[in-house]
């Protein structure tokens, strides 16, 4: 009987402690929304006809969502499905990514190598993305060539490094091969007529 008393016992605390904390989840979701939000309101100018006030408030608040994440970090590790839901690891996701803190972005990126590796919500395609544009903020080259531009009516993608293996790394992400990706950002930003 104490046996099962116990088991009991166990199994209900268990299922306490893998519940999503609401409060976390809804906290990073709402930094991740504001985050989105700024940006979207800065794409409204060009980086240097925005107004003053308004990329001080981003600056700002990039700060802080910054900084309340690395806290997040150091008390509970990188948000998990589990601790968070799969839309707060998205949402902790995009703060690092959006941040115009390349050290925040740098110190951020193995554990958000180690959530796509553990399966935590994160795609291939997320990660790729973030290394690329943490490279290319360091001045290297890219790895999985998710960066490019659009110039003069072409895609120019950013330096890569490794072309000859470009194609094998980014099919072990879950992107399609170089050529084909060159060609749906071509669709996407060639005037619709």
């Amino acid at each position: 009987m104490r046996f099962i008393l116990y088991l009991s016992l166990l199994m209900s605390s268990a299922s306490l402690i893998a519940q999503v904390d609401q409060t976390l989840s809804a906290r990073l979701i709402k930094m991740a929304e504001q985050s989105q939000e700024i940006q979207q309101n800065l794409k409204q100018y060009s980086a240097k006809k925005a107004p003053k006030a308004l990329t001080l408030i981003a600056s700002e608040i990039d700060k802080l969502h910054s900084q309340t994440l690395v806290e997040m970090v150091k008390l509970h590790g990188w948000p998990n499905q589990q601790l968070v839901g799969k839309q707060g690891v998205l949402a902790a996701f995009e703060l690092v990514k959006h941040s115009s803190n390349l050290s925040f972005q740098q110190n951020m990126l193995p554990l958000v190598l180690q959530s796509y590796l553990d399966q935590e919500g994160l795609a291939g395609q997320e990660v790729a993305e973030l290394t690329d544009n943490v490279y290319i903020k360091q001045g290297k080259k890219q790895v999985f060539g998710t960066q490019a531009d659009w110039l003069n009516g072409q895609v120019v993608f950013l330096p890569i490094e490794n072309e000859e293996s470009l194609d094998q790394l980014r099919a072990q992400m879950g992107l399609p091969p170089l050529a084909e990706y060159k060609k749906s950002l071509e669709e996407f930003y060639a005037p619709q007529g």
